[in-house]
């Protein structure tokens, strides 16, 4: 074994010494004396020589311990010693007292106990005898303290006597043989348990039942070949060992349980038998085993060891619980089971059930074990059934069973099966009751459901029915679907104050009651306020249910004299959104009103405020569709007159601006003349107001010449002729053209053009839209300003700003400037003049080439105009 497995089981008051070869193998031991110490939660001390400390703490390290944080809590303390050449030694030997002392302070400091190990032994040959007799001493403090302590002795250190000296004063001695470390036991066996065994040891050898001996310390000195079977533990490792250090490796608890069972027979002096107690074989992991323990006593009644005997028990163990558990799984199925389960003998009484089956006949189980079903039940086919099964036969039952015994009747399934022997005789019969209320109800609803959507069909076809029909077909429909006797649907005004009753069942009232009233125009109304149980479906917003109507109910007012006698009730509020619009309502079913119902009637009556909101919208539509062929009638004759007045307005807009065009020409040329001096000198006074009539001229021809265009643009007869057209040289004499209207202004016109492409565009369209845009930046900008006219290459052609410094333009503003005729200021269009054409007419040139125009402004800053026309491509 491992030293660590060794040392792992040593007992209070143990004195052991160790034969080591190496240094390796004495810090090994030493490190797994040690570890177990801590692992037991020891306090430990280890006497080392000097020179071997570093390499000590090195093997403690290794074998997994904290050095350092054991010594810092005072678990672990190493002190090294020198031995002297002399032959003597520095005086290093643990006192008994000392012993005592730390003892009792480990205790103090909640440590489990004291762990000393002295590697090597400070001893010197020439002082044996004292040591032993400080052994000695140290040996009965153990047994006082239960502190442990190991003494090391290198191998070949001591003479032959010392080894026997060794072998009588420890309890045990550490040698390793065979590369394996194991302990010799040095205390003698008992001779009179020797010859007691040796006169049965062969015969128990024999038999596979476990047994095995122990002496009065607990050393096991028989074990025999059926507890090495049991075990898993061999013979060899068991002898001279104790008992208990087996007794430990057994599964958790089991092994506290073994030792109270073994101090029981120690303290009773009797046989004590212990059963499935569980233990660990090596070999095959979990076992079970029962056995008995017979303590035995001297002649003065001291314990002088025990016999136990040993049987493994797991198959029957593994046999028993396989039992139970079919057992309990039997037992659970069967009362936990959905099914109703019973047993009848042969003669068909029955002997055994399940709750279930006491529920679904409605008894206790005293009144129901003892009835015969085949002499005492009341249905044929049930009893038939039974008999079938006792002549060998499968039974079956299905329907509405009565029981004899409580009365209750209910919708069951049963099955029955013959009950056989392995040997072939009739034992009985087992049934199986199967409550299917609830697979009835949902067929019921099924068939309810198929009913309702049959009846949603038929109101969705009827399209051409009056309101009057839907509503009778309706509420009879809800009637049946409920399977009600009567029913009624009410209407409620806008107000949802009003009840009005439109269509009831006929067996609701007197034959001489509907036999007085016309039916088709009959409508009783109510005020909700005095409707009673009837209302409370309005005055809740919820379907109500009353399932005794005879029971007192403060709502209730009573119905005519003559109204069929109504036992049960319940009615429900048809919502349009928030609003209530209609309640529906059902009486005298017989048997109680319930979810389904509700369920049922609700639905319907949502389909048919569907069907009702449909005809409305669809007489609305027709309505409004006979409106609305009048209204486009008159809208008709409107816009034949409107394209009419249009016409005119064009016509006279076209012959104003020709008659215009023909007396300008002529005002201008003889001005022009006058002007020149060609008719004769004039003064500075008649030149400035020549001046004037030439201005003047050419704005009251721009502004025929917008006139014209819009007139050709709305009667689509404006042509363009698109060319090859290099930008520069035309916004230079666009530029050369307002020069002296600039120079006369004090406004500076620049320009920035870059190299850029020539576009394809109408060259006098375009000069138009350029002449209208720096115009207008002369007339909005003031003396001293400036206006740049830029051009440049962007990816989809030219780029065109004419950016002035003037006045600018409100931002609410700018999004209706292209829009004929507007003016942002009327009093700003009499001050600067102008029509609120121009901009409209640059936007029409320039989308008609396939571009984009916009404004940037700025109040008080300035305004930019953008043009942007697409490249040239041949």
């Amino acid at each position: 074994m491992r030293p660590t497995e060794l040392l792992r089981h040593l007992r209070p008051g143990n004195h052991i010494a160790l034969f080591y070869v190496t240094t390796f193998e004495l810090l090994d031991v030493a490190a797994s004396y040690l570890k177990a110490g801590v692992d037991k939660d020891e306090c430990c001390i280890l006497y080392i020589p000097e020179k071997l400390a570093e390499e000590a703490i090195d093997s403690l390290t290794e074998a997994g311990l904290d050095v350092s944080g054991l010594m810092l809590k005072a678990q672990l303390q190493i002190i090294p010693y020198n031995r002297l050449s002399s032959g003597g030694s520095k005086n290093i030997e643990v006192q008994a007292g000392e012993l005592k002392d730390a003892h009792e302070k480990a205790i103090g400091s909640g440590y489990a106990g004291l762990r000393i190990a002295f590697c090597p032994a400070s001893t010197m040959k020439g002082e044996w005898s004292v040591f032993l007799s400080h052994e000695m001493h140290l040996s009965h403090m153990l047994r006082d303290t239960g502190a442990i302590l190991l003494r090391a002795f290198s191998h070949g250190s001591l003479s032959g006597s010392q080894m026997l000296d060794v072998l009588e004063l420890y309890d045990r001695v550490m040698i390793k043989r065979n590369d394996k470390w194991s302990f010799l036991i040095t205390a003698p066996v008992d001779a009179s348990c020797c010859e007691k065994l040796e006169l049965y040891g062969r015969m128990l050898d024999r038999i596979w039942t476990g047994v095995w001996v122990i002496d009065r310390d607990d050393r096991v000195i028989f074990f025999n070949p059926g507890m090495e079977a049991i075990s898993g533990i061999s013979r060899g490792q068991a002898l001279a060992n104790d008992l208990l250090d087996f007794v430990k490796e057994m599964v958790p608890d089991a092994g506290e349980i073994f030792l109270d069972i073994f101090n029981k027979a120690k303290s009773t002096k009797k046989p004590t038998p212990y059963d499935f107690l569980p233990f660990v074989n090596p070999e095959e992991g979990l076992l079970y085993q029962s056995g008995v323990l017979y303590p035995f006593f001297d002649i003065s009644g001291e314990y002088d060891g025990m016999v136990g005997t040993v049987e493994d028990i797991t198959e029957r163990k593994k046999a028993e619980e396989a039992l139970l558990a079919a057992e309990e799984k039997y037992r659970l199925i069967f009362e936990n089971s959905p099914l109703g389960i019973f047993h009848f003998d042969d003669k068909g009484t029955i002997t055994h059930c399940n709750d279930r089956f006491l529920r679904i006949v409605g008894t206790t189980r005293d009144k129901l074990i003892g009835f015969n079903m085949v002499t005492s039940l009341e249905d044929d086919k049930m009893a038939e059934a039974v008999r079938t099964v006792l002549s060998r036969k499968l039974g079956h039952y299905e329907g509405e069973y009565r029981s004899v015994i409580s009365g209750k009747v209910t919708p069951i399934k049963a099955d029955y099966s013959p009950n056989i022997s392995p040997d072939g005789s009739l034992l009985g019969g087992i049934g199986i009751f199967e409550d299917i209320t609830e697979r009835k109800k949902a067929e019921d609803g099924l068939k309810l459901d198929e009913f309702r959507l049959q009846a949603l069909l038929e109101l969705d076809q009827m399209a051409d029915a009056s309101l009057k029909e839907i509503a009778d077909f309706t509420q009879e429909e809800a009637v049946r679907l409920t399977q009600s006797k009567l029913g009624y649907l009410a209407f409620l005004n806008e107000e949802q104050t009003v009840f009005s009753m439109y269509s009831w069942s006929k067996s609701s009232w007197s034959k001489t009651a509907m036999e007085e009233c016309k039916l088709a125009d009959l409508k009783i109304d109510y005020p909700v306020i005095s409707i009673g149980l009837w209302g409370e479906a309005i005055r809740q917003r919820k379907p109500v249910i009353t399932n005794d109507y005879a029971a007192p109910n403060t709502w209730k007012k009573g119905y005519p004299k003559e109204h069929v006698k109504i036992i049960r009730h319940m009615n429900i509020p048809v919502f349009e959104g928030d609003r209530i619009v209609a309640v529906a309502g059902v009486g005298n079913k017989e048997e109680n009103y319930d979810e389904s119902d509700v369920r049922q009637l609700t639905l319907l009556m949502e389909g048919m405020w569907r069907q009702v909101q449909r005809k409305r919208a669809e007489d609305s539509l027709k309505k409004y569709a006979e409106d609305l062929a009048m209204a486009n009638e008159e809208l008709s004759k409107a816009n034949e007159e409107l394209k009419s007045l249009d016409r005119m307005k064009d016509d006279f807009l076209s012959n104003v601006s020709h008659e215009f065009k023909t007396p300008l020409t002529s005002i201008k040329g003889y001005s022009q003349l006058i002007l020149d001096g060609t008719l004769g000198d004039i003064n500075d006074q008649q030149k400035k107001a020549m001046d004037t009539v030439i201005r003047n001229s050419d704005r009251l021809r721009r502004l025929v010449d917008s006139l014209l265009y819009l007139s050709r643009a709305q009667v689509g007869r404006m042509s363009y002729y698109f060319e090859k057209l290099q930008l520069e040289e035309l916004i230079n004499n666009c530029i050369h053209d307002q020069l002296l209207q600039a120079k006369n202004k004090g406004v500076i016109l620049r320009t920035e053009i870059e190299d850029i492409p020539p576009v394809r565009a109408d060259k006098d369209k375009l000069i138009d839209v350029l002449t209208n845009l720096i115009d207008n930046a002369l007339k909005f900008t003031s003396e001293g300003g400036q206006i740049i006219i830029a051009a440049r290459k962007v990816p989809r052609g030219v780029h065109i700003e004419v950016k002035d410094t003037g006045i600018g333009i409100p931002a609410d503003n700018i999004p209706h400037l292209f829009q004929r005729f507007y003016q942002v200021d009327s009093s700003a269009s009499r001050r600067y003049g102008g029509t609120g054409l121009g901009l409209y007419i640059a936007r029409t040139i320039v989308e008609a080439h396939e571009g984009k125009i916009w404004i940037e402004s700025e109040e008080g800053k300035g305004t930019t105009v953008h043009v942007e026309l697409p490249q040239w491509r041949e």
